[in-house]
């Protein structure tokens, strides 16, 4: 009997297209992953005490070779740079009157989809001549934590949200003359990704139903018996991908004199492939059409089978110009950025075979950054710095999602320099960004399959960072 069934069901499927859940459900495992926010500027504790102003014209110590690479030439002495940052991030979500997916409980809010994340850098710069210096760095320029628990109501559209980068960075500065000195530097990038999710069975079955219906194999009236027979079928998806790119940064300082200067950076756009699979945990069914329409779904290259999968992203370029100037025992610093995300309008997930699962809308916008700090030399150990900045988002109300609520930042930032010795050097830093809480109003094209999340996304960020220098 149960094989009567499923061949009618695989019969009354065969070349239909899963329109209500297949290419959205794949949509939210991997879509709104690569979102605006998670660009991390979090190399550095000297520049995080300064809210990241002054960043491409400070030029005191080998973190320059990530923000501008023509500011090595400042540096006089052969130094190893070890950073070790702390981010956390609190992200809840509010429900106002968000819906249920069909024949699934609402479930909860989620609680703190945030956490305490690592985010490590190490430098090395070494001045050849009076006119070359070469450096290495390596560090995580982007990165993202976020998971939610199982059973709230944004589950269908997301759960656990990772992705991880890893940066090497050769780079050279040339002195052209005491005013003016060029930079550059190659980046060999590597991204790993992770997102998850539940996927909702009932509404799979209810599809599969509409199609059998449709072939006459069932008849109309048994449907919402039929679907209340299913209801509270829950499986999970997840999408892992990984690839690796090349890139470059570049940068020029001008010295006006010895206590002002302004500088210019640009870090170039990445282009992954980034291939991996999409697997499907499915759920059992005690209804023998329910199961029957399950496993046709789940069959190899069908709709909702495990198997390899890749998305095509662009991360964005960066360009930088910050200002520094010097007055006795103060310094003055400032940045303004800007962050080309308009480079991502979507994000089309394809299959091995060239079958695309799915195409999610994103239309994001560039962004743009300012920040204003400042440092006070206290005595021959002690320099205090602090500053604030606003960060804007690239991401519309439109699509922003639960993957990565993103919001517009402002920063407070304060920080410390300790100098041991002439050879020992020691910085701290620590930041708070108030993000502005955002509206959350996304069924990722059908409230069905995935609820319609209503509601608000409350979110903020505390940051802590500590570094040490050896100069030779």
């Amino acid at each position: 009997m149960n094989k009567q069934i499923g061949s009618a069901v695989n019969r009354a499927l065969a070349g239909r297209r899963y329109v209500l859940p297949v290419g959205m459900l794949l949509c939210c495992a991997s879509g709104s992953a690569f979102a605006s926010g998670f660009a991390l500027l979090e190399q550095s504790a000297s520049r995080l005490g300064t809210a990241f102003s002054g960043t491409t014209a400070a030029a005191d110590d080998a973190t320059t070779i990530f923000y501008n690479p023509a500011g090595m030439s400042k540096l006089t002495d052969m130094q190893v740079l070890v950073v070790a940052s702390g981010v956390r991030i609190s992200s809840t979500f509010h429900n106002e009157n968000s819906q249920a997916a069909l024949g699934q409980p609402l479930g909860d809010e989620g609680g703190d989809a945030g956490s305490w994340n690592a985010v490590p850098a190490a430098y090395f710069a070494l001045p050849i001549n009076d006119q070359f210096a070469f450096g290495f760095g390596i560090n995580a320029p982007f990165g993202l934590q976020l998971e939610y628990g199982n059973g709230w109501m944004g589950r269908f559209q997301a759960l656990n949200n990772e992705i991880k980068t890893y940066n090497f960075n050769p780079a050279l500065s040339w002195r052209v003359n005491k005013q003016l000195s060029f930079g550059i530097g190659a980046n060999y990038q590597r991204i790993q990704a992770e997102l998850t999710n539940s996927v909702n069975y009932t509404a799979v079955v209810a599809q599969g139903l509409q199609n059998l219906v449709a072939a006459g194999q069932v008849p109309a009236l048994l449907v919402p018996d039929l679907i209340r027979a299913n209801a509270g079928l829950e499986g999970h998806t997840a999408v892992r991908g990984d690839d690796d790119a090349w890139g470059f940064n570049a940068g020029v300082l001008f010295e006006f004199s010895d206590d002002t200067r302004v500088g210019l950076s640009y870090r170039s756009t990445i282009d992954y492939t980034v291939e991996g699979s999409v697997r499907f945990t499915a759920p059992t069914s005690s209804n023998l059409i329910g199961a029957g329409i399950i496993a046709a779904a789940s069959a190899p290259g069908a709709a909702l089978a495990t198997g390899p999968a890749s998305v095509e992203l662009k991360l964005p370029d960066i360009a930088t110009a910050s200002f520094y100037h010097r007055m006795g025992k103060i310094e003055l610093m400032a940045d303004v950025a800007w962050t080309g995300w308009s480079s991502i309008q979507e994000l089309r997930i394809v299959r091995d075979t060239g079958e695309v699962l799915s195409v999610t809308p994103e239309r994001w916008k560039d962004t743009w950054r300012y920040a204003v700090g400042a440092t006070y030399q206290l005595n021959d150990q002690w320099k205090l710095r602090g500053g604030v900045a606003y960060d804007g988002t690239n991401v519309p109300d439109s699509t922003r999602t639960a993957r990565l609520p993103d919001s517009e930042r402002t920063w407070i930032a304060i920080g410390a320099q300790w100098n041991l010795s002439d050879a020992w050097v020691v910085d701290m830093g620590y930041a708070h960004l108030f993000a502005n809480d955002v509206p959350l109003r996304q069924d990722d094209g059908n409230a069905a399959a995935r609820g319609f999340l209503i509601g608000n996304q409350k979110s903020a960020v505390d940051i802590v960072s500590a570094q040490v220098v050896y100069k030779f």
